[in-house]
């Protein structure tokens, strides 16, 4: 679940491209995001973990990479992690490099993955923040704080995502999800946008003026979406529900 892929960065970006992001940045605020804790919280899921995921485009270069490290270094103060419990690794070819910063706390674990690419007409840089809050953990704003800090120390607005993944358990039937949804639609005033329903995974994209900010999907609005699928591996049922969009695997 935690393992990095080298194109993490470019799914998260095609993800928001798609969606034809509204604003330059989205970032809930901390009144928001404990919101959608306490809706999170009212459906009586047995809290797993949440997560934060949040992405800027840093330069229009091919970066090098004791850049990326100085960059890396910066971001890791910015947040107050202990330094010596950081593992690096480092990829560097001809036209793509990545520098990845793992920081394991036991309850939180924080990747910082810079990614550069060279193109034939152009070059991007990237920098990503993925967080996960583990063992009930929830300090979610908290960390958000943090992890904004640490962009606004280089001049950079991100687009985050921030979600929580609850369990029930067995498997619900679509009564008892419907009801579930339901009453997290009702606690954020939310319509809905558009929606997934079949055996395996129920989903909802909505709007709710609760949350200020939102992203676009063609001429609507999009802040909140929820998920329910149903495990055999554990036999529970997951819920995630997440701002402005799920932006992890699900």
């Amino acid at each position: 679940m935690f393992k990095k892929l080298s194109l993490v960065i470019i799914t998260i970006i095609v993800v928001f491209a798609l969606l034809n992001s509204q604003m330059n940045a989205f970032s809930a605020k901390n009144d928001d995001i404990l919101l959608l804790q306490n809706s999170f919280t009212e459906t009586g899921a047995h809290y797993e973990y949440s997560n934060i995921n949040a992405w800027a485009k840093s330069s229009t270069k091919f970066t090098m990479m004791n850049e990326m490290a100085n960059t890396s270094a910066k971001i890791i103060k910015s947040m107050g992690i202990d330094d010596k419990k950081v593992k690096v690794s480092k990829l560097n070819q001809e036209n793509f490099r990545q520098y990845d910063s793992e920081y394991d706390a036991g309850n939180k674990k924080v990747s910082i993955i810079i990614q550069s690419i060279k193109n034939d007409a152009s070059s991007e840089t990237y920098i990503l923040i993925d967080e996960y809050l583990l063992h009930n953990n929830m300090n979610v704003a908290d960390e958000l704080s943090k992890i904004n800090k640490a962009y606004s120390s280089l001049s950079l607005e991100p687009k985050i995502a921030t979600c929580y993944v609850g369990t029930f358990p067995g498997q619900l039937n679509k009564d008892r999800i419907s009801s579930i949804v339901k009453e997290v639609m009702g606690n954020m005033d939310a319509a809905k946008v558009e929606g997934l329903n079949d055996e395996n995974l129920f989903s909802i994209s909505a709007h709710t003026n609760k949350i200020k900010e939102y992203i676009e999907l063609g001429s609507e609005k999009i802040n909140l979406n929820i998920s329910l699928r149903y495990s055999k591996y554990d036999n529970k049922t997951y819920i995630w529900v997440a701002t402005p969009i799920i932006a992890i695997e699900y």
